[in-house]
């Protein structure tokens, strides 16, 4: 019965041994019983994986790729292998339910639905196996599916718009908003912002953020918004955008002053003015928005009387009380009215208001009698007197008039007497003239005397007034051309006349007697005549002189050859031209004259030649024609050369080639380059492809490019050049049709073209597009297995495939594989599958082949098929016995007959008979039998014969029953023991000792150990009883290693080999196995991790000791010899002791040239091969001062244009090749320090004042750059500032205006005036371009632009009354730039029938005179036109008599000086007949002032140095104030910054007071500003400006605490001497100078034993560490820089590592050791444990211990593990009682250190006490038939020691009774 449950995939099959015995005796038999389990449905299917892991990307449908494995499920139950099916259990989130499929019979899951990553990032589905034929067996696995990202999502903005308002002139760089985009894709948003316009006021930054980049285009006023679009940019494909505006509202800040409308305002009131009446009103507007926009008005000043009040909100004055007047006095008021905006910080701008308070007028000449001179011809108007008055003019306009002798003079409204037209003295020399003065109600007089003085009048006169003259063109110099004479009738130097001479170029000149010679010879080519121009002047003063004008003509010579306009002539003709038509004219001139210039024409060649002539050429008129008809075939091109001759003695020629193209005309029809083409094509051709290209030629030269082709295929196309191509809807089939034919007709043009045709034929190639077809699928055969290799192969069937392609195409070859590559088996190409191999089907009973047909077309096509062929069973294979050898003891003794001794098996892989077995003896046996079905060998007989231990081998033979029948033997050894087996086990040696390589490979054999046994029955087996894990011990006692050993780890192991024997109980023994490992060199030498890499070295030390760098090797002897060397010693620089490590340096180093080397040092042992290893060096050059600034170059040159304002004119950097502070560089300037300054530290050369050209034009001085204390380590650099003159003025007229009165019968082209300007040191007319820039627009006046003529256009019409015309003539210069200035042309059209004086204006208005006018300064001239002389007089308006006016020629003058507040003023002149002083006219004549804005502000000094400390807020930092001699408005200064930083800088305009508007921070941002400040006058009409620079230096304040620069841990070898130097600190202060000292110190622990340089941050040693007192210390290093306060701390911590060195040796725990000991013990028996320390570390601290050899008792002892303190015996002892033993414990440190004690073992005699027989061998003889108890033999022991002893018969009686 079963006792519990079977297990099939536990155990399949059991193999019982069933015995019989008898119940009541011996007797028994066995027999074997084989249970096979079958398999019962009992456990579930299972997974290969329980979790399994999927990845997709998301979007993506298919397979789900499956790791570690695909998706696999078994039935648990092995045996029936029931089929599973998969389904999906669920899928989580359930949302995704339906996306995934899973193939129900192989498991593999599809994605069917696309997930989106960003909805579903992760999936867990769960699945389900199920057993086909039980849905209640089920196994559940798990896929995590993973969904990978793809860049599927759009970028989001976090708004689709973005609103925000700021300020105008938001600062630059400030943040206005910030713009985030998310993207629901891996990772967000990581792509890129795009701001557009690119140009806006704004910038965006990669994180979003807007801020301001320019704020200066941030103005309200001039744009209030800003519209902005932001684009966000995917960074992956397809690179995603999205959009989004900003809208910026500008807010309005008061950045606008108010503006005055209007530039000015004046106002006059009179002598009835009344309190409170309304005067005038300001009006001023604000562009600012809201309240800064709102205008209130102060009266600031100019009421100091109080007459007048202001309304503050309309800006209305009004006149508060009366103001007290005298005659003729005028009083003049200046208000200041300041609109003031309503801003937070308010803005304001002024503007003056002139009043005028005009009292009662009485105009009254000051001095009524005058005498005066004036010169004869002087033209008029000349002024001749100023006449002094007093009067309210111009507020009451007064009267100047002439009432005697008014033909001849005039008098203005200033009261200048002018003349009105030339005096001659010869015709008159004095006058009285009477003149009066009125305002038109009062009238006064006086009386003027005038004498007239005589000039130089005459000028010389020429005897003839022109002629001409010629004179040939190759006359010599010196020949004489003609004279001239002139007199003058003055006498003396007025009548001395002297001759020059205008027009000669060079060439002509004149001698003092007039006569004119030849000075160079003439060229009548370049100028065929001379206008000259002779004056002759006299020496009068002034000089005059009077011109001749005379014309030279240059007859001609013949001196030059004709020239033809080209030098080569082209032209293009049709070869059908008909002949003598015109082809083209060549034409050719002379530069003579005459016949000389005569030109006649010939061919002179022609290429190529022709016998006759192709060409004419007219022998005048240069016309070429045809002679011959052209073939542009035969010849294309002709060039022909034409030659050209004048009519000249002798005569002169030229050639010119003229080069004549033939053009084609279409007279050739095409040609084909064949007339049949025979084409191959192959099926497989694409639609629309090329098949053929051919040529299509036409002599013609257009060829066939304008050709076409015509056919007669559906299935082809012909293309021009020549191509033909299948058509895009055909496709060829050689199955189909195998070719074409189709002619083609060639056509040279689309219309009357020419034609010829060509036939194709077109062959259709076959392609490889059949596969091959198969007559079966599959193919199923059988063969028998067996050796096919040796003869003919077996025939196992025959396959048949087919193509219907044709030739190699059709052909097949075919393949037979195996997956797994197992196939012996072949295949014939007719399709006949042979077998060719070793076919077993115990290997394998069937073959699955792949069938593989292939044609042989490129590329090559193919078919498959499967072909199954099954293996059928061959009797091939023997009976294998289950072991080669089989072994048993029999006691015999105890062996009865019957008895099952044991059992063989054996089985046979084939099947059927073939596999059934029979067993046998070889050789009989008497006391063994076999069972021939079982295989069990059974006692024949109770051994009773068998007196000795005895072997006895039997041959047992298994038989199959196949035909032929196959046999194999098997080895049955049996032991019949007779002898008891307690011999007992001993090992021949109690130790061994071997060796072996470290590194040796696994399995590498070390020695072999033996133990020996009493009996050839009992077998022995080895094992170990320590180190196990290191080696193994065969069964033959064989130690191998088993893995590679590294004498590093252990360089000596103690194995302890036990042996059991197989008695039972076993024997046991022990032996010890000593395993030496030798050294190889297998480890480089190794730097130290603790070593300083970073190291630092001053430049230029002759020598410096960088320190030892040593390496360890952990080999031993010549392997661990390490030598040092250098990778790259730098050419020299760098030297290491290749015993020591010991670095040093050979040259000094030179941080310009190299500032840091990365110095690999290389450390190599003296092993074979030798082994390295390297450490790398980085040595940083520490900077000395030792380089110069340097400027790039010795000088400079810069050009500044005069009158610009201090600005930045040069900026010369010099570089200085040290770094740090011994790189600081700074300027000043020797010489010129007034003129330019240079900043201290930029370099940037600035002028301080504008430069004026005229003063000085160019300036040199020396810029130096220095080092701060080093000045010797300085430059220098010359400077050249060249100042460049730049057009400051304008054209200067000769008049300040002019006047002109015409006859309105004047006609078109009569000189209405000539107006005269200059530009500086030139002459009148000399580069200035004049033009009518108003006054106009009738047209009826023309100006030139040269010389400044004006004339009429056209005839003047009749008119009644006078006609006033005001012109504007503006004159221009050609400077740069160029420069205008205008003057004001009055012209009167008078009736020509005028009756009474007509004035050239209806009123004067003269340009405004400088307050500063001296008296007598001409004002303006009044003329009249009339038939008689009038007299000028100021009739009235001049009540102050500022003027005079000349009474006959009607200038006026200053009578005296002027003051401003008086005008303007308006008075009349009066022109009166001065033969009837009842016929006048008056006009009115304007007079202005203008307050003169002479001098410019000053400031004391033009460059100020300020110091201003960093950190403080908005404060003041200086005043400026600058003076200016002007008074009123042009004295009145503001003040503002012309140039440097006005976002931190600020001046108030009034007071000059220049504030900081934020605070400054040294350390970040410039140390120096330049600020230029200007204060600007209030001038009237031009503001002037002077200037000042303010140098503002930021002083540094300690604001910075020190910072530590990054610090790594240091390390120290334990006893290093004092004063070593451990590693440097270093700390940084951001500030400078005594801000920047920082000093050093220590605190915490490791006081006691460091100390830091409190200077230079060097931490040394105080005290040598020692590493087992301490081996860390953390110390506190304090930074403090306490020079100026506030004083700042820095503190960092700082760790140093003790290294340590071999300074202590092991110390053991006792002096001495005793134990106690038996004598007789096992190896490996434990005697003591030792224990040593060691206050060292690593290899210094590790301890091996050692057994000090002697002669009597340390070969009994060993230490098991070096490593532990663990004795142990080798074997028993030699003796009892004490015995010493002397162990060491040694350190592995270089040098190495010992301890040693002494151990005291008792040792005790433990020997057992076995009696010993006296006689160890006894032979006695007994009678048989002896009765019982009969005495035999009486057994005797040595000794007894008292115990009783126990006698007893072992073996030998087993028959016999008990004893």
């Amino acid at each position: 019965m079963v006792n519990k449950t079977l297990d099939y995939n536990k155990i399949s099959l059991f193999n019982l041994t069933v015995q019989a015995k008898e119940k009541f005796g011996n007797n028994s038999g066995t027999a074997s019983l084989l249970i096979s389990i079958q398999d019962y449905d009992t456990l579930n299917p299972y997974f290969s994986q329980s979790v399994y892991n999927g990845k997709i990307s998301e979007n993506q449908l298919g397979p789900l790729p499956i790791l570690p494995e695909k998706i696999l499920a078994k039935d648990g139950d092995t045996g029936i292998n029931e089929k599973v099916v998969y389904s999906i259990k669920l899928v989580k989130p359930t949302a995704y339910s339906n996306t995934f499929l899973i193939n129900a019979d192989t498991g593999v899951l599809e994605v069917k639905t696309a997930v989106d990553r960003e909805e579903c990032p992760y999936l867990l589905v769960g699945i389900q196996a199920t057993q086909q034929d039980n849905i209640f067996k089920t196994a559940d696995a798990v896929v995590l599916v993973t969904i990978e990202d793809v860049n599927d999502n759009h970028p989001v903005l976090s708004q689709s718009s973005y609103n925000v308002s700021i300020l105008e002139n938001f600062p630059n760089g400030m943040e206005v908003l910030q713009v985030t985009a998310i993207d629901k894709d891996e990772g967000g948003f990581q792509g890129t912002f795009i701001l557009t316009p690119a140009d806006s006021p704004f910038q965006l930054s990669q994180a979003g953020i807007l801020t301001v980049r320019n704020s200066t285009l941030l103005d309200r006023e001039r744009i209030p918004s800003i519209h902005l679009q932001v684009t966000v940019k995917d960074h992956l494909p397809p690179y995603y955008e999205v959009h989004s505006t900003i809208n910026i509202l500008l807010l309005d800040e008061n950045d606008n002053s108010p503006t005055f409308r209007g530039t000015s305002y004046k106002q006059d009131i009179f002598i009835n003015m009344t309190a409170g009446m309304s005067i005038l009103q300001v009006a001023a507007d604000d562009p600012d928005d809201g309240i800064n926009g709102e205008i209130s008005f102060i009266l600031a000043g100019g009421n100091e009387d109080g007459y007048f009040e202001l309304d503050t909100s309309t800006g209305q004055i009004s006149l508060k009380r009366v103001i007290p007047l005298g005659v003729n006095q005028l009083k003049n008021f200046v208000l200041w009215i300041t609109a003031v905006d309503g801003g937070t910080i308010p803005r304001s701008s002024s503007v003056p208001v002139q009043i005028f308070a005009v009292g009662d007028s009485r105009p009254q000449f000051i001095q009524k009698t005058y005498n005066v001179s004036v010169e004869e011809e002087l033209i008029s108007p000349v002024e001749v007197a100023r006449v002094e008055y007093e009067s309210l003019n111009p507020h009451i306009p007064v009267r100047f008039q002439v009432l005697t002798e008014s033909a001849t003079f005039d008098i203005d409204v200033n009261g200048i007497i002018s003349t009105k037209s030339k005096l001659d003295y010869e015709s008159q020399n004095n006058y009285v003239l009477n003149i009066s003065l009125s305002d038109g109600n009062a009238t006064d007089y006086a009386t003027v005397f005038i004498k007239v003085t005589d000039v130089n009048d005459n000028s010389p006169v020429f005897g003839i007034t022109s002629t001409t003259i010629t004179i040939l063109e190759n006359k010599p110099a010196g020949t004489t051309i003609t004279s001239v004479s002139a007199t003058d009738v003055d006498e003396g130097f007025n009548g001395l006349v002297v001759y020059t001479l205008k027009g000669g170029e060079g060439k002509i000149d004149i001698d003092t007697s007039g006569l004119i010679l030849l000075e160079k010879e003439l060229d009548r080519e370049k100028q065929g005549f001379y206008n000259l121009t002779v004056i002759a002047s006299d020496q009068g003063q002034p000089m005059l002189s009077t011109a001749l004008n005379l014309t030279v003509i240059i007859d001609d010579v013949n001196d030059n050859p004709p020239v033809f306009s080209s030098s080569r002539y082209e032209v293009s003709v049709p070869e059908d031209k008909v002949l003598g038509r015109a082809l083209l004219t060549v034409s050719a001139t002379d530069l003579d004259a005459g016949a000389n210039a005569l030109v006649k024409y010939r061919i002179f060649s022609q290429q190529p030649p022709t016998s006759s002539p192709v060409f004419l050429v007219n022998l005048t008129t240069g016309q070429l024609s045809l002679s011959q008809q052209l073939d542009y075939e035969t010849i294309k091109q002709f060039e022909v050369e034409v030659e050209a001759s004048d009519g000249g003695q002798p005569s002169l020629s030229a050639k010119t080639l003229v080069v004549v193209h033939v053009l084609d005309v279409n007279d050739n029809p095409p040609e084909f380059n064949r007339a049949a083409y025979d084409i191959f094509v192959f099926e497989n051709l694409q639609k629309g492809s090329p098949i053929y290209t051919f040529s299509v030629t036409d002599k013609d030269e257009a060829g066939f490019s304008q050709g076409h082709f015509i056919h007669n295929s559906t299935s082809f196309t012909v293309d021009v050049p020549g191509i033909l191509s299948l058509r895009n809807d055909t496709e060829l089939d050689r199955e189909t049709t195998s070719g074409f034919t189709l002619q083609v007709w060639a056509v040279d043009a689309e219309t009357n073209g020419l034609s010829s045709s060509a036939l194709f034929h077109i062959t259709v190639l076959d392609v490889n597009d059949n596969n091959p077809e198969f007559q079966m699928q599959p193919y199923s055969f059988a063969i028998l297995e067996g050796n096919y290799m040796l003869g003919a192969p077996a025939r196992v069937g025959h396959v048949t495939a087919t193509d219907l392609d044709e030739g190699e195409n059709a052909e097949i070859t075919y393949y037979l594989s195996a997956e797994d590559g197992d196939n012996p088996y072949s295949i014939q190409q007719d399709g006949t599958i042979f077998v060719n191999g070793y076919v077993d089907r115990e290997t394998k009973d069937k073959y699955e082949l792949l069938l593989v047909a292939s044609d042989n077309g490129v590329p090559q096509r193919q078919n498959f098929t499967y072909v199954s062929i099954q293996v059928l069973d061959v009797n091939d294979n023997p009976p294998q016995f289950t072991k080669a050898q089989y072994l048993a003891n029999v006691r015999v003794a105890t062996a009865k007959e019957g008895v099952p001794v044991l059992s063989v098996s054996a089985t046979d892989p084939d099947v059927g008979n073939n596999s059934v077995i029979s067993y046998s003896l070889m050789n009989h046996s008497d006391d063994f039998r076999i069972n021939n079905h079982t295989g069990e060998i059974i006692l024949s007989s109770n051994l009773d014969h068998i007196t000795a231990d005895t072997v006895v081998t039997l041959i047992v033979i298994a038989t199959d029953h196949g035909v032929p029948q196959f046999t194999s033997n098997a080895s049955v050894t049996l032991y019949l023991l007779v002898n008891d087996t307690s011999f007992g086990l001993t090992f021949d040696s109690s130790s061994y000792e071997f060796s072996i390589q470290e590194h040796e490979k696994s399995g590498t054999a070390v020695g072999s150990v033996k133990a020996l046994t009493g009996s050839i029955a009992v077998q022995v087996v080895y094992s170990l009883k320590s180190h196990s894990d290191k080696f193994s011990v065969s069964d033959q006692g064989d130690i191998v290693a088993l893995t590679r050993l590294d004498r590093e780890e252990d360089d000596l192991y103690s194995i302890i080999v036990e042996a059991v024997d197989s008695v039972v109980p076993p024997n046991t023994a022990v032996a010890l196995v000593t395993v030496r490992v030798n050294d190889i060199n297998d480890n480089p030498p190794v730097f130290s991790t603790l070593i300083q890499t970073e190291l630092s070295a001053p430049e230029n030390a002759d020598t410096l000791d960088l320190g030892i760098f040593s390496a360890t090797d952990l080999d031993t002897g010549v392997n661990a010899l390490i030598s040092y060397s250098l990778q790259d010693d730098f050419a020299g620089m760098f030297h290491i002791n290749s015993s020591t490590g010991k670095l040093m340096t050979k040259k000094p180093l030179d941080r310009e040239m190299m500032d840091s080397y990365e110095l690999k040092i290389i450390a190599t042992d003296s092993g074979t091969p030798s082994q390295s290893a390297s450490l790398v060096l980085n040595i940083t050059v520490e900077d000395m001062n030792d380089n110069p600034p340097v400027f790039p170059q010795i000088s400079y040159s810069v050009t500044v244009k005069e009158n610009e304002p201090p600005h930045v004119i040069l900026s010369a950097a010099a570089t200085d090749e040290d770094i740090g502070y011994n790189a600081i560089i700074h300027y000043t300037i020797i010489g010129e320090t007034s003129s330019f300054h240079v900043g201290e530290l930029s370099g940037n050369i600035t002028a301080l004042q504008p430069l004026d050209y005229e003063s000085r034009s160019q300036y040199t001085f020396i810029l130096k750059a220095f080092n701060p204390g080093q000045p010797d380590l300085q430059d220098t650099a010359n400077i050249t500032v060249t100042v460049e003159d730049v057009n400051e003025e304008g054209p200067i007229f000769d008049k300040p205006s002019y006047y002109q009165i015409l006859l309105d019968n004047s006609t078109a082209g009569t000189l209405v005036v000539d107006i005269n300007a200059r530009d500086e040191s030139k002459g009148y007319d000399e580069g200035i371009f004049y033009n009518i820039s108003g006054g106009n627009s009738e047209g009826l006046f023309s100006l030139s632009s040269t010389t400044g003529v004006l004339t009429l256009t056209g005839d003047l019409s009749k008119q009644t009354v006078p006609l006033y015309y005001s012109l504007m003539v503006t004159a221009t210069d050609s400077g740069l730039p160029p420069l205008s200035t205008s003057v004001k042309v009055s012209v009167t059209i008078a009736p020509i029938n005028i009756s009474f004086p007509v004035f050239s204006e209806a009123v004067y208005q003269p340009a405004p005179l400088s307050e500063k006018t001296l008296p007598d300064t001409f004002v303006v001239q009044i003329s009249v036109l009339y038939k008689l002389p009038v007299i000028y007089s100021i009739v009235s308006g001049d009540g102050k008599g500022y003027f005079i006016i000349n009474s006959s020629t009607g200038i006026i003058r200053t009578r005296k000086n002027l003051k401003w507040e008086d005008f303007p003023v308006i008075f009349h002149v009066q022109a009166t007949d001065s033969s009837n002083a009842s016929i006048f006219n008056e006009v009115s004549v304007i007079v202005e002032v203008t307050d003169e804005n002479d001098f410019p502000p000053v400031f004391p000094s033009s460059l100020l140095e300020e110091r201003l400390e960093e950190n403080l807020p908005a404060t003041q930092i200086v005043q400026l104030k600058a003076q200016d001699s002007d008074t009123g408005s042009n004295g009145l200064l503001t003040y503002g910054i012309l140039s440097g930083d006005r976002l931190k800088f600020r001046i108030d305009e009034a007071t000059g007071i220049l504030y900081s508007t934020t605070s400054f921070d040294y350390e970040e941002e410039p140390t120096e500003y330049q600020v230029v400040i200007y204060a600007e006058d209030g001038g009237i009409p031009e503001k002037k400006r002077g200037y000042c620079t303010v140098v503002i230096k930021i002083i540094d304040v300690n604001d910075w605490p020190p910072v530590f620069d990054p610090v790594t841990e240091f390390s120290v070898n334990e006893n290093a001497p004092v004063g070593f130097i451990v590693g440097k600190i270093t700390a940084t202060d951001r500030d400078t100078g005594d801000n920047a000292f920082v000093l050093y110190s220590l605190t915490g622990g490791g006081g006691n034993i460091f100390e830091i340089d409190e200077i230079h941050g060097n931490i040394k040693i105080k005290n040598s560490p020692d590493y087992e007192t301490m081996n860390k210390y953390n110390l506190t290093v304090n930074a403090v820089n306490d020079k100026s306060a506030p004083f700042h701390q820095a503190t960092t911590h700082v760790t140093v590592l003790v290294i340590d060195v071999n300074d202590n040796a092991p110390v053991f725990a006792q002096n001495s050791y005793s134990a106690s000991i038996n004598m007789i013990n096992p190896v490996g028996a434990h005697v003591i444990t030792v224990s040593a320390t060691d206050k060292d570390q690593g290899q210094n601290g590790l301890i091996e211990y050692h057994i000090l050899p002697d002669q009597n008792f340390s070969p009994f002892f060993l230490i098991e593990d070096t490593s532990e303190g663990k004795i142990i015996t080798t074997g028993n002892l030699s003796r009892s009682g004490e015995i010493h033993l002397t162990v060491m414990a040694k350190d592995k440190g270089s040098p190495s250190l010992n301890d040693t004690a002494m151990i005291t073992l008792n040792v005790f005699d433990n020997r057992p006490f076995v009696p010993r027989f006296n006689e160890t061998e006894i032979s006695i003889s007994v009678l048989e038939n002896t009765g019982v108890d009969y005495f035999i033999y009486a057994f005797t022991v040595v000794e007894t020691l008292g115990k009783p002893i126990d006698y007893t018969v072992v073996s030998g009686n087993e028959k016999g009774p008990q004893l």
